[in-house]
Order: structure tokens, then C-alpha cells, then sequence
């Protein structure tokens, strides 16, 4: 008896020792993340003052004993957004790409306040395209508050719409905010078109495991625009259609400086051989890189003397244009006589941006911050605004209608007819 008490005294003991000693780390880790963004950040106080971060971090280090890892973490998430997320400042977050998360198999998207899969395993495709009515028996619309206001790379409603819908199936930020308990069986309950709800049991796995399941899908496609049989590069290609007069480009990653190169070569050389005279740039759900890089393709471009620049060059866009993406659309618009078609940006053309980062001492949690502070337009807008507006529908995306590329494939076709 006397040794299990004693075993009992030496685990408490040692128990708190291990929490003391975690706290210490936390602490100064939490120090070091507002020192550190105070030396990196370019105007770090632009939207909250230094008193109320100070306030902010003094309230976090006072209830670290009440708290696990992963729930400090969210902390330091939502404070990160209160410094930037959401008011012009995405870029600088608590991102957790360095963390081992897992993930319920399922991408969602929001219209206009409708939440719906969009993609899950095959062996739940009947809920594809339902609602999402609530995880784990709380109501979707909590859920979504309570994610929105912690969610990284935030600077307007679209890119919330878009990142909100990510983050709030990651089972470790759903268990720091105590909306589920066990990651293995959560119920995700469905309604269908009829006002029926149904639920299923879904597991989260880790990024290896999810890779390795078989997706049923919902996507915008057009049967004219396919990616030729030798691209090499499954985020940037073009394709020709109308007898090579229409040039689509798809543009959904940035690659190597070289690479862009040759790509741009090979662009101009095929519409100077064959007298393109339409040109449709696609940066939809393009997340950014380097905006020098797109100024490469433009250069090119822009000594092509066939295409029609006084009416006949798009640029689309959607809520997943970011970055740099964001800035070549607004230097496209400018440089190439662009129409901006589409959904408006999830990234503000007037804002802080250019990403840095740095790690934690201790957690080793990856912190980013931004640089610079560019100003791309005279007045400030949240997200750049399309020429033409085409919003996100979910009965396009049910019949797999892309809206937006018939929208600029009719409108050359009444531009070539009004010129026969």
C-alpha cells in the first residue's frame, strides 16, 4: 500500500513538473512569437494596437495550465487573424503546414451560405453535392463562426468562404474547440434536396492516407478545352479550339523561372504560325508564387500582333485567385487590355503582402508574416473586382457548366460574327 501511495505522490509530482516545464517552453515561445513579428512584420499594429496584442498575449500566457498543445495553438491562431486575417493582411498566420494533421475525406464549398461536398470517397458518393447540416450533431453554422475566426490567409469574404471550409475539417482544430471528442467516428449529417437528413460516420486520416482514397468529384469542365496529351506541367498548358483563332491558357501554378520561359516561347510561336486571334487567360484557383514570373508570359504575349487587343483578351478569375495570381490579373488587365471575368479575388489588390516565415524555438510552429505593402489601384476594394461578374451557382456546378468560360467563349463567337 505504502508503495502505491508513494508511486501515486512521485507521478503527481512528476506530472506537474512536465506541465511546469511545458509551460515554460510555451511562455517563452509565445514571447518570442511577438518579438520576433514586431523585427520582421513592415507595420505590424496596422489593425490592432500594440496594447490590445499585449493584452491578447498576457490573457494567453495566464490560462496555458488550462490548456493542451494543439489548443494553444488555436489561440495563437486566432490572435494572428486579429492581427491581420481578414482586414488586407493574409499573409501573415499560424498556417500549420509544419504539423502532422489529419483531415475528413471531404472538400466543401460555400454558396452563398449553402455548405456542400464537393468531393468525397466513392464509397459515400450519394451525399455528393448535399448540405452539410452539422458534425458531430452541432449545427454547420456554429462550426463555420467559430473556424472563421481563427482561419489563415484571410483577407476578404471570398478568400473566408474559401479557407473556412478547409480548416473546419481538421479534426485536431475541431477538437480544440471541444466540437468533436473522437476523430475515428464523427457523424456528419447531410440534407438533400428534398429537406431529408441522413449522416454517416466518416474517420479523419493524415495527408499520406487521404492520397490513397478514391474520390467521387464535382467540377466545372468545358468539352472543348482539354490539356494536350504532351504537357508536362498539369498547372500550366494552353490549348487552341475555332480553327487555333482562340489561345486558353491555363495558368494555375507558377513554375521555375526557366520553365516559364519556354512555355511563354512555345505560346508565341504557335499563335504566330497560326494568326490566334483570341487569347483567354485562366487564373482561376490559382493560390500565387512569384507575380514576376506572369510578367514573363505577358512580355511574351504582348508581341503577338495578331490577337485582337482592342476586345478579344480575358483573364478569369474566382474567390481561389491569391497573390500573385491576384496581382497578374490586375497587371494583365493593365498590360494586355484584359477583361476580368468571373468571381472577385480572394486576395485585396491594396493590402500587405509578400510572405515570410519563422518557426517557434520550442513548438517549432511555423509563423508567417508579411514584407511588403503594395498598393495595385487608387481605391481600396476587398478583392479585385471582375469587369464581369459571374458568381459561384450550385446548379452550374451540378451539371459540371463552367458559366464563366461559356460566358467569353459567346462573346467572341458574337465578336467573329459581328466582324464577318
Amino acid at each position: 500500500m505504502k508503495h502505491i501511495i508513494v508511486s501515486i505522490i512521485y507521478s503527481l509530482v512528476f506530472g506537474c513538473f512536465c506541465n511546469a516545464q511545458n509551460r515554460k517552453e510555451w511562455i517563452e515561445d509565445i514571447t518570442y512569437y511577438q518579438k520576433t513579428l514586431e523585427e520582421k512584420h513592415i507595420n505590424l499594429y496596422h489593425t490592432i494596437s500594440k496594447n490590445e496584442l499585449n493584452s491578447e498575449i498576457e490573457n494567453l500566457k495566464h490560462k496555458l495550465s488550462s490548456l493542451n498543445d494543439f489548443q494553444i495553438i488555436v489561440e495563437l491562431m486566432r490572435i494572428t487573424q486579429k492581427v491581420g486575417g481578414g482586414k488586407g493582411d493574409g499573409h501573415t498566420s499560424v498556417p500549420l503546414w509544419n504539423r502532422e494533421l489529419t483531415r475528413y475525406p471531404i472538400e466543401l464549398f460555400n454558396y452563398d451560405g449553402d455548405i456542400r461536398v464537393i468531393s468525397i470517397p466513392k464509397a459515400h458518393q450519394q451525399f455528393l453535392g448535399k448540405k452539410l447540416k452539422s458534425i458531430n450533431g452541432i449545427p454547420v453554422e456554429d462550426i463555420y463562426k467559430k473556424v472563421l475566426k481563427l482561419t489563415p490567409f484571410t483577407e476578404n469574404k471570398y478568400s473566408a468562404m474559401d479557407r473556412t471550409c478547409s480548416y473546419m475539417l481538421v479534426s485536431e482544430i475541431l477538437k480544440a474547440l471541444n466540437i468533436i471528442t473522437n476523430s475515428e467516428q464523427t457523424a456528419f449529417t447531410f440534407t438533400d434536396a428534398q429537406g431529408i437528413d441522413k449522416s454517416i460516420k466518416l474517420k479523419s486520416y493524415n495527408k499520406d492516407a487521404l492520397a490513397s482514397i478514391s474520390y467521387e468529384k464535382l467540377k466545372y469542365t468545358h468539352p472543348n478545352i482539354t490539356p494536350p496529351q504532351d504537357a508536362k506541367n498539369k498547372n500550366l498548358w494552353f490549348s487552341s479550339l475555332n480553327d487555333s483563332k482562340t489561345i486558353y491558357i491555363n495558368f494555375k501554378a507558377y513554375p521555375p523561372e526557366d520553365e516559364m520561359n519556354n512555355f511563354s516561347k512555345q505560346i508565341y510561336q504557335f499563335i504566330e504560325e497560326n494568326k490566334s486571334e483570341h487569347l483567354i487567360i485562366d487564373l482561376r484557383d490559382n493560390y500565387g508564387g512569384d507575380f514576376f514570373k506572369g510578367l514573363i508570359l505577358s512580355s511574351y504575349l504582348n508581341t503577338c500582333d495578331s490577337i485582337n487587343w482592342n476586345a478579344n483578351v480575358y483573364v478569369l478569375i474566382n474567390r481561389k485567385t491569391y497573390s500573385a495570381a491576384m496581382v497578374n490579373a490586375m497587371q494583365f488587365k493593365q498590360i494586355l487590355n484584359a477583361k476580368l471575368v468571373g468571381e472577385t479575388t480572394g486576395a485585396n489588390p491594396n493590402g500587405y503582402q509578400d510572405l515570410g516565415q519563422f518557426s517557434l524555438p520550442n513548438s517549432k510552429l511555423l509563423i508567417t508574416y508579411s514584407k511588403r505593402l503594395f498598393r495595385f489601384q487608387e481605391t481600396k476594394s476587398n478583392g479585385v473586382q471582375p469587369d464581369i461578374a459571374i458568381s459561384s451557382k450550385w446548379t452550374n456546378q451540378k451539371n459540371s457548366i463552367d458559366a464563366v468560360l461559356n460566358w467569353v467563349l459567346k462573346d467572341i463567337s458574337n465578336v467573329d460574327v459581328t466582324k464577318d
